[in-house]
């Protein structure tokens, strides 16, 4: 059949209204697992912020003589001096005022709208920061404060497997000084409950496993393949019903040392490529024994107006305090899907 003659259609009117949805529409991930999961609410008074842990001296035998005298005293075990330094990290925006004035579908004001925007896209930047591959750096007026991320406080880890010999050198555990790493290894359940176990020796009780989404791949994949001698069996999920602290987590690991929430942190992922060492690493982390501490908390600040536009910074200073840096451990470099 055929168009009836002469009648108006479509592709002759003139004057339609254009048919724009009145909603805009967001799927990058803006999840910060790590953020979630530990205290923000740690404050810290100068740019360099510091904290003390405390050890007990060594396990013995102890067998003593009936009534024998008490020797000297035995040297007191020193309490370890920690710090980190206060990074600063931002994002300025603007908008023209005639793109204040103008009607937007879906956005109600533009200044507004960047401004949620570039808190979101911030916290992003904090989490990278926060679990990065990096130690301190104290700046100077040429070069910015840097805040020491995650990796460069934990020297528990699979010795057996990370050896000095294969090109891995441990961090100092005080923020000084990041991972060396070499190749990496194919993830396995003996090097997962190898770092537990280093972790549960000193006192430490992660409850969870953060990991990359090519991280979270490896661990399901190595957890369905069936001649892993149970890993099929240590793997669960996660009750769908009832509340839950952790958030984020999807499944469960049941490691010889307690249950672990399984716990995949897309910004560990922000680029997958081989230079990124985040993207390869498994963080067992107690969560009691990790904060941020903030010198100056998240402010939107006006700047001054220099014409038709209004300007404004989005701010916070901030640093990592890992409190005691052997709750936790680290699975180094592994192969990623």
């Amino acid at each position: 059949m055929a168009i009836l003659s002469n009648s108006q259609n479509t592709y002759d009117q003139i004057g339609i209204r254009e048919d724009l949805a009145n909603m805009v529409y967001r799927i990058d991930p803006e999840e910060v697992p790590f953020q979630s999961n530990i205290a923000t609410n740690g404050t810290a008074t100068a740019v360099t912020h510091e904290w003390q842990t405390q050890a007990l001296a060594a396990q013995a035998t102890n067998y003593q003589l009936e009534g024998d005298d008490a020797p000297a005293a035995a040297a007191a075990t020193a309490r370890v001096r920690l710090k980190n330094y206060c990074n600063i990290s931002r994002k300025v925006f603007a908008v023209t005022g005639t793109g204040r004035a103008v009607d937007v579908a879906g956005v109600s004001d533009e200044l507004n709208e960047q401004r949620l925007l570039k808190a979101l896209e911030l916290k992003r930047d904090m989490e990278v920061t926060l679990l990065a591959n990096q130690a301190y750096d104290a700046g100077s007026t040429l070069t910015a404060r840097r805040t020491a991320g995650l990796p460069a406080y934990i020297t528990n880890y699979d010795s057996a497997t990370f050896s000095a010999a294969a090109g891995y050198s441990v961090s100092s555990g005080t923020g000084a000084t990041a991972w060396s790493l070499s190749n990496a290894v194919t993830l396995s359940l003996s090097i997962l409950n190898s770092t537990m176990q280093e972790a549960y020796i000193d006192g430490g009780k992660p409850k969870m496993l953060m990991l990359s989404a090519g991280g979270q791949t490896t661990f399901s994949n190595m957890a369905l393949t069936a001649n892993l001698n149970g890993a099929v069996q240590v793997r669960y999920n996660q009750p769908s019903v009832g509340p839950t602290a952790l958030i984020g987590a999807v499944e469960m690991w049941q490691s010889n040392f307690g249950s672990v929430s399984v716990t995949p942190n897309v910004q560990m992922s922000y680029d997958s490529g081989s230079g990124n060492t985040t993207n390869r690493m498994m963080f067992l982390i107690d969560p009691r024994y990790a904060k941020v501490a903030f010198l100056r908390r998240f402010k939107s600040e006006a700047l001054a107006k220099t014409g038709d536009n209004d300007k404004e910074m989005l701010i916070a200073e901030y640093c990592l305090e890992v409190s005691a840096p052997k709750a936790h451990a680290l699975v180094p470099r592994v192969t990623v899907a």
